[in-house]
């Protein structure tokens, strides 16, 4: 640790950095996400940026989901049977392996919440500035990147010992 960050500093900066992500994961998208859940939407934004919306036939399968949100097979599997569940998608097995495609359920749930999210962001864009904005989500893509680096080398750490 450099002398620059006292730990008391150091501490507080990290206590702040927690707070603010836990505050955007859970309350304000808690707001935006009424109807269809973070993780189903996450997976029908898959779908449809494959589909495109007048492609109802498109497929995409469950490893292209996994690798795409870099999430193991066996969780995209427990995410998929709950949007099956909810009429979102319908999947089936063919020799490639197991694929899904959306419903018009489906489809109806992501249009909405896409509807929601243009006037959310776009409101929250117009206050920053395009470019501000563009800044601030490199920034955070930056600063998930090297948290994700230092927590494996600290679990790396914590293997060897």
């Amino acid at each position: 640790m450099t002398d620059i960050l006292k730990k008391e500093d150091l501490m507080e900066l990290a206590n702040r950095m927690i707070h603010l992500r836990y505050s955007m994961d859970s309350n304000h998208m808690e707001k935006v996400f009424r109807d269809i859940s973070i993780s189903d939407y996450l997976v029908l934004q898959t779908l449809s940026r494959r589909m495109g919306i007048h492609q109802p036939e498109a497929r995409v399968y469950l490893s292209e989901i996994a690798r795409e949100l870099d999430i193991p097979i066996n969780r995209v599997s427990r995410m998929v049977q709950n949007l099956q569940n909810k009429g979102y998608v319908y999947w089936e097995h063919d020799p490639q392996g197991t694929y899904i495609y959306m419903s018009e359920t489906g489809a109806e749930a992501m249009k909405n919440q896409q509807e929601i999210l243009r006037r959310l962001f776009g409101n929250v864009i117009e206050r920053l500035g395009r470019d501000q904005f563009v800044e601030i989500l490199d920034m955070m893509y930056q600063l998930e990147l090297v948290t994700e680096a230092e927590a494996e080398k600290l679990s790396d750490e914590s293997r060897d010992d």
